[in-house]
């Protein structure tokens, strides 16, 4: 009997039926689950279903349950286009379903009220969609993606009602996922010692996946990189990897280093095979490839196509950069070739591919290799956020589009940040609206690193692929209070909020792993293993107020707060949520700049022969480095008792920044506690206005005072509101610019500074500049553009701003006006200063708060 007869068969024999549309339906009520139907097989589906039942379990007494036949009150579950009786019952419903027809992960709920009894119909175009749907319900219930990988509890309820608003639902960008990379001290080391204990070294394996697939599933991203650094066994060669990615619907890839779905760190083996060299060991090469293709017929893959070295370096074999762009064309022809031959049922085009410009590919890329269309090209940010090359026009007519590969997290010069995620939110959706505006919409990649701890990060990339037209750069903070209200309520909501966006503010201006001002991979001193050591900061211990002091203070009262947050207002339940999200990276970040400023101030009272104060900082720099190792070890050892043990490092790959302060060598004979610690004069009162103080003026760039409505991006740059300025065509008023009315008590020369976010030249051209007038002075030019890899460069995405300084000269002191006009295309600008005093040496720009 058919599944769906019985319940049809009544419909039409009994009396005539008026059904109403709802626009919300109850599942659940009296503390008791409704139940769900679904008759077909589809494995994403079935798993969906599991897991919305299983949250259920959390949030009411009796759960939703599965049922073989459709009853009263039921949720109905399908795919129209795949199942004949869901249209006839949709259609005695009226229920519209044609309009999914087509689309590509897309998903619709409709309620239907019949007399006393009413049905959710959950419809999907595909059987992803269809998860989409089901999971969506529970989001509804009070369950967040982070109910297992940040432990957040969900609030018990009696009564549940869902909405039901009979829109079509789809995701903006067709492959939404992430990339687990540097997994050597966190992810890897959790799973294979902790959650899924095993013998065999790296086996990262389908327990811990079966996890990682169900938080994408719940986040609507559907494609993976697995893990893929030496120490991790590869992907494919623990058994129940493959299964577990079928069973939750994941589309399985590999990064730009990994060629035709093949971790080449783990299984290329040069005993067995020879060199990877295309050159002179072809067909051990292409039999290599070919093994993998023929295992992953019917599987769901995105290969990546082309050819590097066996990890991140060049390819062997090739001398120019002729001989790199005539052999990838080979490369790729006999790629292409193979997949063809594994699956002859398809064409070349229906077998998704991507080619990776990344690092020296990109320079054969752009001499000309020649590259088919249906491949769809996935360009690079700089490894720290900031998108080097996006498809020009012409490249934006290929059919297999583009796509971004982008860090939060990154192994490299010129230094890591593996340990916290504090990019800001708001240049992640500056760059990624970039991308889309740029028709970048195929693929969208996000390294996270280990997962944690960028949950928040990472939810707001995917959220941005899933629906990248309801972000704008002002509501960046708004879609932040939504997300901690999800999690925390909103009892603490307004405090949390603050706490985070001053988080990604300090952040923005320096990230805790840069606080040591020095360098990776820096072959040139001959430094050990390429460690420069920890240097001083830039931050003044004598300017501004002591910018020193004025850092450490304001971590200070975020941390504060968040400690009181903690303790007094998180309900128990979500305590080690609110300690994991929220907690540990606040006042971890806070405590590695005490560290790190307050052993600078010793060394320098130590050389000015203040001893006594030499010790009292740094016993406070000691302090701090011993609140990082207790809060990591809270983190592994009591969080929900040592679930996430070996999860949080506090030092990856063992780098200097993360080492004890370094200290100055003091012998105190006698300790005098009745020293003072000198004071340093106040920041002006007029510091972040026009108006002069301490011989300076200082402002944010978004405090124009000329005609022109601009773009505001929340949460970017020094003073997290940068303005977007559009170009100007010729250097007149009558173009777009920014315009400033300052007043100045003095006069003579003058340096200027402008602060603007370091965004790079996305089609290939190389200038960025800027033209600045004082008055009716002659336009001063000047030139933002650092080349990927230079000092300035460097200088740039270690401070996450280029700070560019011209000289000035005012004859006279009062009233001034400064314009400023971008020149070759838009810029994004963030603060400005005007300094009398030609010697003053600090960090920041002092906009205020």
């Amino acid at each position: 009997m058919k599944k769906y007869f019985i319940f049809i068969l009544l419909l039409i024999v009994s009396q005539a039926i008026y059904a109403n549309t709802s626009s919300s339906f109850r599942v659940i009520s009296n503390n008791s689950g409704v139940s769900i139907f679904y008759g077909g097989n589809e494995k994403v589906v079935n798993t969906a279903l599991d897991i919305l039942i299983n949250d259920s379990r959390l949030v009411a007494k009796v759960p939703i349950s599965r049922v073989t036949e459709i009853q009263q009150n039921t949720i109905i579950v399908g795919i129209p286009e795949d199942d004949s009786e869901l249209r006839e019952l949709a259609e005695h419903y009226q229920i519209e379903y044609k309009d999914l027809s087509g689309k590509w992960e897309a998903y619709k709920m409709q309620a239907v009220q019949n007399g006393e009894n009413s049905y959710l119909f959950i419809m999907g175009s595909d059987p992803r969609g269809t998860a989409y749907g089901i999971l969506e319900i529970s989001k509804q219930m009070g369950v967040t993606p982070w109910v297992w990988w940040a432990d957040v509890t969900p609030d018990k309820n009696a009564e549940v009602l869902v909405t039901a608003d009979r829109k079509v639902y789809a995701p903006s960008v067709q492959y939404r996922g992430i990339f687990l990379n540097d997994e050597d001290w966190a992810l890897m080391p959790w799973s294979t010692r902790t959650y899924e204990p095993t013998p065999r070294r790296g086996a990262i394996g389908p327990k811990t996946y079966a996890k990682i697939f169900e938080l994408l599933l719940r986040l609507r991203a559907n494609t993976i990189w697995p893990a893929m650094h030496e120490c991790t066994i590869p992907f494919f060669f623990v058994e129940g990897n493959k299964e577990a990615a079928e069973k939750y619907g994941i589309i399985v890839s590999n990064s730009h280093a990994e060629p035709m779905m093949r971790t080449n760190t783990g299984e290329w083996n040069d005993k067995r095979r020879g060199p990877f060299n295309f050159l002179t060991n072809k067909q051990q090469v292409l039999s290599y490839w070919e093994e993998r293709a023929k295992e992953l017929v019917g599987s769901e893959n995105i290969y990546t196509i082309g050819m590097r070295g066996i990890h991140d370096g060049r390819m062997q074999g090739v001398k120019t950069i002729d001989d790199e762009t005539n052999m990838l064309g080979n490369v790729i022809a006999a790629q292409r070739d193979i997949l063809q031959r594994a699956n002859p049922d398809k064409d070349i085009y229906e077998i998704p591919q991507q080619f990776v410009p990344y690092k020296e590919v990109l320079k054969a890329y752009e001499n000309g290799l020649e590259l088919p269309e249906d491949i769809t090209l996935v360009w690079c940010d700089d490894n720290h956020g900031y998108i080097m090359r996006l498809s020009d026009p012409e490249e934006q007519k290929r059919s297999g589009g583009s796509g971004v590969y982008y860090h939060i997290s990154y192994w490299g010069k010129p230094h890591d940040y593996l340990w916290l995620a504090s990019t800001q939110p708001g240049l992640i959706y500056t760059e990624m609206k970039r991308a889309w505006d740029n028709n970048a919409r195929r693929l969208w990649i996000l390294n996270v690193g280990d997962i944690k701890p960028g949950e928040y990060l990472t939810e707001f990339f995917l959220d941005m692929a899933w629906d990248m037209e309801s972000f704008t750069g002002n509501t960046i903070y708004a879609y932040q209070k939504k997300w901690i209200e999800k999690i925390f309520g909103s009892k603490s909501s307004d405090n949390i909020h603050s706490i985070l966006k001053q988080y990604y503010h300090l952040a923005g201006q320096r990230k805790p792993e840069h606080m040591g001002w020095n360098e990776v991979e820096d072959w040139t001193l001959g430094s050990p293993g390429g460690l420069q050591p920890v240097k001083d900061t830039e931050f003044s211990p004598t300017t501004f107020g002591d910018e020193m002091e004025q850092r450490i203070r304001a971590y200070n009262e975020i941390a504060t707060l968040s400690c009181e947050i903690y303790k007094n207002e998180i309900a128990n339940p979500l305590k080690t949520a609110y300690f994991q999200l929220i907690h540990y990276p606040v006042v971890a970040s806070g405590a590695m700049n005490r560290k790190i400023l307050y052993a600078q101030k010793s060394r320098m009272y130590a050389t000015q022969q203040h001893v006594e104060l030499a010790d009292y900082y740094a016993k406070l720099a000691i302090g701090a480095y011993n609140e990082i190792a207790a809060l990591n070890y809270l983190y592994n050892k009591d969080v929900r008792n040592g679930k996430w043990e070996l999860m949080m490092d506090m030092k990856p790959r063992d780098l200097p920044v993360f080492q004890e302060p370094v200290l100055p060598d003091l012998m105190v004979s006698c300790r005098n506690n009745k020293f003072s610690i000198p004071k340093v004069p106040a920041l002006a009162q007029t510091a972040g206005t026009q108006v002069e103080g301490d011989r300076m003026i200082a402002f944010n760039a978004c405090d124009y005072v000329n005609d022109i409505r601009l773009e505001t991006i929340e949460s970017l740059g020094h003073g997290s509101k940068a303005v977007r300025l559009p170009v100007a065509e010729e250097i007149k008023t009558e173009q777009p610019h920014l315009e400033y009315k300052i007043t100045t008590v003095s006069k003579g020369d003058a340096k200027i500074k402008v602060g603007v976010i370091p965004q790079h030249s996305v089609h290939g051209e190389t200038k960025r500049r800027y033209a600045i007038v004082i008055d009716t002075q002659k336009p001063v030019i000047v030139e933002t553009h650092a080349r990927f890899l230079s000092d300035k460069w460097t200088e740039n995405v270690l401070r996450n701003q280029s700070l560019t300084v011209s000289n000035i000269h005012l004859d006279e002191s009062g009233e001034h006006i400064i314009r400023i006009y971008a020149i070759d295309e838009e810029l994004l600008v963030d603060q400005l200063m005007l300094d009398f005093d030609l010697e003053r040496k600090h960090y920041l720009i002092p906009a205020g708060k």
